[in-house]
């Protein structure tokens, strides 16, 4: 729902100084989530099969829901993730280096150009759009 300024409720609950970077997204990803939906629609279609079109559906309901939408926010005092359902806050307090990364374990990232967030104990991988521009910005906010 908008404000009187046209800004959502989300939007006008941030802190002025918040900066919102959208996640990057690889083509090649997009292209086997298309592939592999499509599949059990083509089949589905195909055979006359209810089963095939209900789990292409199901599979693209829980893509969407686990991954739309994919940004990274950073606050006055953390990073906020955000990846469909999934919600991470990580204080800059807990944050001991950034640095770019191509690390391709399970993520809240839909591109293999990554930002390794360090912190006091594990990491988080995030894959900002301005990956330079997070990078510096973090840095600056996170003081390392």
């Amino acid at each position: 729902m908008a404000d009187g300024n046209g800004l959502s409720a989300g939007a006008a609950a941030r802190a002025p100084d918040a900066l919102v970077f959208p996640s990057r997204v690889d083509a090649w990803l997009l292209a086997v989530l298309a592939l592999a939906v499509g599949l059990c629609v083509w089949q589905g279609v195909a055979t006359g099969s209810a089963v095939s079109l209900a789990i292409g559906a199901a599979t693209l309901a829980v893509v969407l829901a686990l991954t739309v939408p994919c940004r990274y926010t950073l606050e006055a005092d953390h990073l906020a993730v955000r990846c469909g359902l999934i919600r991470q806050q990580v204080p800059y307090a807990r944050i001991r280096g950034v640095e770019a990364s191509r690390n391709p374990l399970s993520a809240p990232a839909l591109s293999l150009q990554r930002v390794k967030v360090r912190l006091d104990h594990g990491f988080v991988l995030v894959s900002p759009r301005e990956r330079e521009r997070f990078i510096t910005e973090l840095r600056r906010r996170a003081g390392c």
